[in-house]
């Protein structure tokens, strides 16, 4: 099922106290939907072979991962990846809302990856709140 993220209906709680930092994402073994786009969708978790943080010179290509102990951020919104990298805002501190993600992505926040995401990303809160 696929949600239309609008306003302040996003996965993130608070704007105000957060932490977005501006990257740019890509998926090369993402597969095209039914119309033809590739979207990385908001809450997926980051990660890049150089320390996004540190990097502001775009040379960080941010992917997907499901291995929390090498995140380094949380997609804000659905970017779509369909002609290559895109830049996009990255979470890197904040409150986000597992249950206002599509459920795929939501599916990936079990118990044992957001324990694992604590020590990584100590700035990131996931709760789970309609």
């Amino acid at each position: 099922m696929r949600k239309t993220l609008v306003g302040t209906d996003g996965i993130l709680i608070n704007d105000s106290n957060s932490t977005l930092l501006a990257g740019t994402v890509d998926n090369p073994s993402a597969v095209a939907d039914s119309d033809g786009q590739k979207y990385l969708k908001a809450g997926t978790l980051l990660t890049s072979d150089k320390d996004f943080s540190l990097t502001n010179d775009g040379s960080a290509v941010l992917t997907p991962t499901t291995d929390a102990t090498k995140a380094q951020g949380v997609l804000l919104h659905d970017t779509n990846v369909i002609e290559g990298p895109q830049s996009a805002s990255v979470i890197t501190a904040g409150t986000i809302n597992r249950a206002r993600m599509d459920s795929d992505i939501a599916a990936v926040y079990t118990n044992d990856l957001i324990n694992a995401l604590k020590p990584v990303l100590s700035n990131v809160k996931v709760i789970d709140r309609d």
